[in-house]
C-alpha cells in the first residue's frame, strides 16, 4: 500500500481481513474521496469511492445512503458498476464506502481539455450516455447532473463504438414520483449544466438530463462550455437565451441539439430517441467512411474531398451528405415549441 496518500488505517468492518488494498488516490469531492484500490480476494482493481464522515447533516447521510442503494439496483453497461458497499473502521471512526468498477480512463472534461473530439466520437459518447440514461429513466430516476466530470470514457474501441462512455455519480439522483432527498429551495446540480427547470427550483423529470446531455455534447463539438461564468450567473443565464448550437455544424447535429435544449420539457425527445439518433448519425458515418474509400480508389490522387474543421477533428463531405439521406424535415405545426419543425431520423420522431 501507498504511504504518500491518506488512506484509512482500517479494513471493511464486513469484509475479511486486508480484503482491500489501497493503490493510488484518484480524486475528491465535496461528500468523498475516490481511490484505485485492489480487491485481495478476486484479484482485480476497482475503485474506492469513500464517504467523508463527521458533522453529516441528516440530509448528508440520507443523499449518501440513497447513491449506495441506487447503483447497487442498477445494471447496465453504460453505468458504472457497484461491486460492494460497507463500512471501513477509519481510526475508530466509521466511513462507508462502495467498491465499484475502475475505468481505466479519464472523465470526458479531460477528454475534451486534451483536444475536441471527432464528430464520431462524440456520437459514439452520446449513443452510449443516451442507452444508460434509457435504462435509468425506465426505472424512473433521474440522474441531475449529467455533465463531462461525470461521464467516464476509455480510448479503446468496442461493440462498434470507437471508444467505451460509461455515466457515474448517481449522488443527487432522485426517483421522479418524488420520493426525493434534497434540500426544500435548494437547487442540485453543476451551474454549467442543469436544465431552466432545475435553475428556477422546480421538480424535474426526465427531460432535464436531456438537456443537461445536449450542453455536454454541444461542449464536447466545439470544446467551449456554452454556460460560463460563476455559478449563479451560468444557472440565470439560461432563463434568459437558449443554446447557441452554431451552423456550421452538420445539420443533423444542429437539429438533435436544439431539439435536446428546448426550453419546454415536454418537447424534448427522450433518452431513446437520443440513442436511436446518435446510432443513426453514427450508422451515417460509417457509410459516408466507406463511400470516400471508394471515391478514393476509384479516383486515385484527385483525393477525397475531404475537409477539416477548425478544432474539431477530420469529416469527409460525404458523411454530411450520408448523414443527410436520414433526415427528413416535416412541418408539426406547433407539436416542438420555439423550433416549428420536426425532425425526423430514420423512424424517430419527436414531438
Amino acid at each position: 500500500m501507498l504511504d504518500s496518500i491518506d488512506k484509512p488505517t482500517g479494513e471493511p468492518t464486513r469484509q475479511s481481513t486486508s480484503r482491500y488494498e489501497f493503490l493510488e488516490h484518484l480524486g475528491s469531492g465535496g461528500m468523498a474521496e475516490v481511490f484505485r484500490a485492489r480487491d485481495n480476494e478476486l484479484g482485480r482493481e476497482l475503485a474506492i469511492k469513500l464517504f467523508r464522515e463527521g458533522g453529516d447533516s441528516p440530509f448528508d447521510e440520507l443523499r449518501r445512503e440513497r447513491e449506495i442503494q441506487l447503483l447497487a439496483a442498477l445494471h447496465h453497461p453504460g453505468l458504472v458498476e457497484i461491486y460492494d458497499a460497507g463500512t471501513f473502521d477509519d481510526r475508530g471512526r466509521p466511513r462507508r464506502f462502495i467498491a465499484m468498477e475502475f475505468v481505466a480512463g479519464r472523465s470526458l472534461a479531460a477528454r475534451i481539455r486534451s483536444g475536441i473530439p471527432t464528430h464520431r466520437q462524440v456520437a459514439d459518447i452520446g449513443a452510449q450516455v443516451a442507452d444508460a440514461l434509457a435504462y435509468v429513466h425506465s426505472r424512473d430516476i433521474v440522474h441531475r447532473d449529467v455533465k463531462p466530470d461525470n461521464i467516464l470514457v476509455t480510448d479503446d474501441p468496442a461493440f462498434g463504438y470507437t471508444l467505451i462512455a460509461k455515466l457515474a455519480d448517481f449522488g443527487i439522483a432522485q426517483f421522479i414520483d418524488g420520493s426525493r432527498f434534497t434540500n426544500h429551495d435548494s437547487v442540485l446540480g453543476t451551474a454549467s449544466y442543469i436544465s431552466p427547470e432545475q435553475a428556477l427550483g422546480e421538480d424535474v423529470g426526465t427531460p432535464s438530463d436531456i438537456y443537461s446531455l445536449g450542453l455536454v455534447l454541444l461542449e464536447a463539438l466545439t470544446g467551449e462550455r456554452e454556460y460560463r461564468g460563476a455559478p449563479l450567473e451560468a444557472a440565470m443565464e439560461r432563463l434568459h437565451r437558449s443554446p447557441v448550437v452554431p451552423e456550421s455544424l452538420p445539420e443533423e447535429w444542429v437539429q438533435l441539439l436544439t431539439a435536446m435544449t428546448l426550453s419546454d420539457p415536454s418537447a424534448r425527445p427522450t433518452a431513446h430517441d437520443v440513442a436511436a439518433t446518435t446510432r443513426d448519425i453514427i450508422r451515417a458515418s460509417i457509410i459516408a467512411s466507406r463511400n470516400a474509400g471508394g471515391r478514393r480508389r476509384v479516383g486515385g490522387s484527385r483525393g477525397s474531398g475531404a475537409r477539416t474543421r477548425s478544432g474539431g477533428g477530420s469529416d469527409a463531405t460525404g458523411q454530411r451528405a450520408g448523414s443527410m439521406r436520414l433526415i427528413a424535415l416535416v412541418a408539426v405545426g406547433n407539436a416542438v415549441i420555439g423550433l416549428g419543425i420536426g425532425v425526423l431520423l430514420g423512424l424517430h420522431v419527436w414531438g
